[in-house]
């Protein structure tokens, strides 16, 4: 089976993970062949796979390593293995337990990043289906909370908690940065569908399943079109249309200018603004402020 030579190496471990949890044996010099990089590429590939998930090598040939997997002692591990995370410009998510029993297995390259003790504790209350306790840091002083916790989310190299907080009845986003003194309680959750599916509406830290969306209207230059094809700028995103150019026309709906400005800047000046013309307005009075305060500094 020939697979499109990856742009990047995260698109290619996550697919690489996919195919091991479909039950390939995957020798490293047909892979990276299929794949268009060296066999030694595949090789370091496999490696940083293998310290999350357990592998087994056998005369060169990688596959899962099942009987480690199924010792049912690393509720964090099995949790992480069987769910999405965000990774570089790929929008998945990680920990929902909507995607428990999925086939789409991924793996977490920024599972570095995650305070592994907290992420412990969170994976096993998750587990349970119980509450759990913390105190939340905040610029204004800290709060405790009692929240029951539906989901962990990593975007932009952080994590955030995503949990029905009891102090307003509310979904909200907690980041694990801020959380002190963590404590599980043996009581279980009493979320309800609506709060689980408010919790999976909510694209982005800045989303809110309670707020009208808006469309942004984009335009992609050919040379970044295939990227955005394979990478998306948002979950919502939509290719309206490909331009004789090689470039593309795409939409997205979104509730805050922050789930999409970010991912514009960071693609300068390959993408434009089309639609709305306030948001583009708000871009180019950021890059104003951008300009002066380069010439400050450069004196």
């Amino acid at each position: 089976m020939a697979y499109q030579k990856q742009k990047t190496p995260t698109p290619r471990i996550l697919d690489i993970v996919r195919r091991l949890y479909a039950g390939e044996r995957l020798s490293a010099g047909v892979v990276s062949v299929e794949y268009g990089v060296s066999s030694r590429t595949i090789h370091r590939d496999m490696l940083k796979i293998a310290q999350s998930i357990p592998l087994q090598n056998r005369n060169g040939i990688w596959s899962l390593d099942r009987t480690a997997l199924s010792k049912g002692d690393n509720d964090l591990n099995h949790i992480l293995l069987s769910s999405f995370a965000r990774n570089l410009e790929i929008e998945v998510e990680c920990l929902e337990r909507s995607n428990l029993s999925s086939e789409k297995i991924s793996f977490a390259v920024e599972y570095k990043n995650l305070p592994k003790k907290l992420g412990e504790a969170l994976a096993i209350s998750l587990m349970n289906d119980e509450k759990c306790s913390f105190v939340y840091l905040k610029a204004e002083g800290s709060s405790e909370r009692v929240v029951d916790p539906i989901k962990i989310y990593t975007e932009n190299g952080r994590w955030y908690l995503i949990a029905r907080d009891y102090k307003d009845d509310g979904i909200k986003y907690f980041n694990l940065d801020k959380i002190r003194n963590f404590g599980r309680i043996e009581e279980k959750q009493t979320l309800t569908p609506e709060m689980i599916a408010q919790a999976n509406n909510m694209k982005s830290i800045w989303s809110s399943t309670g707020k009208e969306t808006f469309r942004v209207v984009l335009y992609i230059k050919p040379e970044i079109a295939e990227y955005i094809k394979d990478i998306k700028l948002h979950k919502s995103q939509i290719i309206e249309d490909e331009h004789y150019d090689g470039g593309l026309e795409v939409h997205c709906e979104i509730t805050h200018k922050l789930e999409i400005l970010p991912q514009i800047k960071y693609w300068l000046p390959r993408v434009h603004i089309i639609e709305p013309k306030w948001l583009w307005e708000e871009l180019m009075g950021d890059l104003e402020i951008y300009q002066e305060e380069e010439r400050k500094i450069r004196g």
